[in-house]
């Protein structure tokens, strides 16, 4: 009898922990080219150093992220555009993982383990116009595009290879992003057109509610 009363005991307590696990948030600064500082207590704080090229030939320097923010499109030498959109994308990854929680709990193994980004969404990819958007919706990657190749980097990020794009998954950071509890994750892809001159980066937030769900990205301003 007291090994029949144990027994589910064990099974309780087993699973209040996995419940309430603390997961807290991460930034993965090896992906933030620039980024001086290793442990980020604020945004304000976080040193750069990064530089640009002004249309007229000029240094631009950055030293923190309020300097990127004030950037614009026009203020830099449109070779650089694609390094522009890059630093962008940092400092906005960077603002969102300060207001970051830590998660009860995680179902993105897939993703951050075995670095498989097949079964992400289809509108995870850089945006190309409303009409292809829109065809993504509700659709996997691995369903939407003709061509999917990947393989793991030894830094950990994912190059793929699509029909039309050449393009680096990276997560560079997690967390609790939108208060459920549940681990998210922001990817920035940054890309290239593979027979045209076009190439950026973009962010995207995605998270997985449980274990038979499918992921999902995430809208944030």
């Amino acid at each position: 009898m007291n090994i029949v009363r144990v027994i589910p005991l064990l099974i309780f307590f087993s699973a209040c922990s996995n419940t309430s696990s603390n997961i807290p948030p991460n930034f993965y600064g090896d992906y933030f080219a620039g980024l001086e500082t290793e442990k980020i207590t604020s945004y304000d704080t976080a040193l750069l150093d990064y530089d640009l090229t002004s249309p007229d030939g000029k240094n631009l320097h950055f030293s923190n992220c309020l300097q990127v923010d004030e950037l614009k499109d026009s203020d830099v030498l449109e070779s650089e555009y694609h390094l522009y959109k890059m630093l962008k994308q940092n400092c906005k990854a960077l603002k969102i993982y300060i207001k970051a929680s830590s998660s009860a709990t995680s179902y993105l193994d897939e993703l951050l383990i075995n670095k498989d980004i097949s079964n992400l969404p289809a509108t995870a990819y850089p945006y190309v116009n409303d009409y292809d958007r829109s065809a993504r919706l509700n659709k996997k990657l691995t369903d939407y595009q003709k061509k999917l190749e990947s393989k793991v980097s030894s830094d950990g990020s994912v190059d793929v290879l699509t029909e039309v794009d050449s393009l680096i998954y990276q997560i560079i950071a997690t967390g609790d992003f939108n208060g459920d509890k549940i681990e998210d994750a922001l990817i920035r892809i940054d890309w290239h057109v593979i027979d045209a001159f076009g190439k950026g980066s973009t962010l995207i937030m995605i998270t997985k509610k449980s274990s038979g769900e499918n992921f999902q990205e995430i809208a944030f301003d």
